[in-house]
């Protein structure tokens, strides 16, 4: 593993630079609030020059925790527990199968990896939509399995999430709580999993938790105006950054 260097890092960054990476920490909190996705992918593309690439998953899963945990306590009235608990469940052995297989590659696959899942991610939930897909308890079963894998290697797995739900008749601020009671149990299960691994030490933890922190302004903020504001405009505009981003990483790929 590349070792990571807290205080190099931090000695890097400038006062301007720390304060524009917390205000894109803030923003990406405020879309992954109002959207349910798009808060890690966001972050996550823009820091990743700064960030090992061995670090940028493990990294991030540290800052999602941070926004779904606290727009979990904002949306509690509003998550189905039962469907929720049932998903992350059946995720759990391959969430830790994900990550195994993230540690064990080379950082060119990760990049690859990395930016083919960014795109592949976008497809599938155009497509689930457009063909207006309806699936039941055995449906989230195998959606479960699905995301599990891809949340260990990839940036940004919660489009999928968000496509199982929303295929399995959950509406409006169900699907956010759901969603972040899910992704909740899914990075805590990351991180420990990454933890074991060696790939996440106490910097990267440190790091992580200090930009977490401000996601938690940004979900109190997303759940101000989540009702007030539609997220067709915003959601074409984040998937438009997200292929912007699959472009970069695969590009890093080729010429790594």
């Amino acid at each position: 593993m590349e070792s990571f260097d807290l205080y190099a890092f931090t000695s890097s960054l400038s006062y301007l630079h720390i304060a524009i990476l917390l205000f894109v920490a803030l923003l990406a909190s405020i879309i992954s609030g109002i959207s349910g996705y798009g808060g890690g992918m966001t972050l996550g593309i823009l820091v990743s020059p700064f960030i090992p690439i061995k670090l940028l998953v493990p990294l991030m899963s540290v800052f999602v925790f941070c926004s779904n945990a606290s727009r979990m306590y904002y949306y509690r009235d509003s998550i189905f527990w039962k469907k929720g608990l049932y998903f992350a469940l059946i995720g759990t052995p391959f969430i830790i199968l994900g990550t195994n297989f993230y540690a064990g590659v080379s950082d060119k696959v990760l990049y690859f990896c990395l930016g083919f899942g960014l795109a592949f991610v976008i497809i599938v939930r155009r497509v689930f939509k457009k063909i207006n897909l309806t699936i039941g308890w055995f449906g989230l079963a195998v959606m479960a399995v699905f995301y599990g894998t891809i949340s260990g290697v990839i940036l940004g797995p919660g489009a999928v999430l968000l496509t199982a739900l929303a295929s399995n008749g959950m509406v409006g601020s169900a699907i956010i709580g759901t969603d972040s009671l899910i992704t909740c149990i899914n990075v805590v299960i990351r991180l420990v999993s990454f933890r074991n691994l060696g790939l996440l030490n106490n910097d990267a933890l440190l790091i992580g938790s200090s930009i977490g922190v401000v996601a938690i302004l940004g979900s109190y903020i997303a759940r101000k105006i989540v009702d007030k504001l539609g997220v067709k405009l915003h959601t074409l505009v984040i998937e438009i950054c997200i292929i912007l981003g699959a472009i970069v990483m695969i590009y890093r790929a080729l010429t790594i």
